[in-house]
């Protein structure tokens, strides 16, 4: 063995209402809040749903969040840990969501936001989900793209 490990897996999706996919992929939300956890840890692509969450486009009225159903970009999860009162309002700045914790909900940090050239549509599912080759071949945008 060399050492190197060999991916096997198809590529894992995660759809995301916007306006969170759309500020994840800016980079302004580097947490996102799910009510489930998963030993997954690496490349995560982000799919648009397509229903808003309509209560906070309000909130994120200068957000560009228009995209919806399909892939726009992928992150890296790199950690998920249960929510603590302490840690819902200390973190707030980087999950965004307003109002009381809800209980029993994760925070799945995110980072490395990186830009699909162009956005593909496409049918999401529930919960993660392998990504087409034709998304996880597609190019990324530059990084200095925003």
């Amino acid at each position: 063995m060399n050492g190197r490990r060999i991916a096997t897996a198809a590529p894992l999706a995660l759809s995301v209402k916007q306006p969170w996919a759309e500020l994840i992929m800016m980079g302004n939300k580097s947490i996102e809040v799910r009510s489930w956890t998963t030993d997954h840890r690496g490349p995560l692509f982000i799919h648009t749903g397509q229903k808003p969450a309509a209560d906070f486009l309000e909130f994120f009225s200068d957000v560009d969040a228009s995209f919806r159903g399909g892939f726009i970009g992928i992150v890296d999860l790199v950690d998920i840990e249960p929510f603590r009162q302490a840690s819902w309002s200390r973190l707030r700045p980087e999950h965004l969501v307003p109002g009381p914790m809800p209980q029993g909900y994760f925070g799945w940090r995110l980072a490395n936001p990186r830009r699909l050239m162009m956005p593909i549509r496409w049918s999401g599912a529930l919960g993660l989900f392998q990504v087409p080759s034709l998304v996880a071949d597609a190019p990324l945008q530059d990084a200095h793209h925003t």
